[in-house]
């Protein structure tokens, strides 16, 4: 199991709101997803209490390629583990169903 904390990135800047794709595609360097996406071990992702909502910019920016990497969301939260609050653990959840519906709609015709 590799632990990522949120609070790594936001260096104790007193952040309760996350928001922006460029911040969230920044987020997504710090910790070099992209190599962990494809990491044998459990990655979980510690979201500290004084978060209290993630925009699905954010979201977006930080986990649209690593949620593309797997089939499905079961399989993509099995891989990611999430350690947040029930409220903020919703907007995670909305930030997934945004990612899929994009790519579905992307290819619609």
């Amino acid at each position: 199991m590799i632990e990522l904390s949120i609070d790594s990135f936001l260096q104790g800047k007193g952040v309760r709101n996350l928001s922006g794709h460029e911040r969230g595609v920044a987020a997504r360097d710090f910790f070099d997803l992209d190599e962990l996406d494809t990491a044998e071990d459990e990655i979980v992702i510690v979201v500290p209490p004084c978060i209290d909502a993630i925009a699905s910019s954010f979201f977006q920016g930080m986990f649209a390629n690593s949620v593309r990497e797997f089939d499905s969301d079961e399989e993509f939260l099995e891989h990611y583990r999430f350690k947040a609050s029930p409220s903020v653990f919703r907007q995670i959840e909305q930030g997934i169903r945004r990612i899929r519906t994009k790519r579905r709609s992307a290819f619609a015709r």
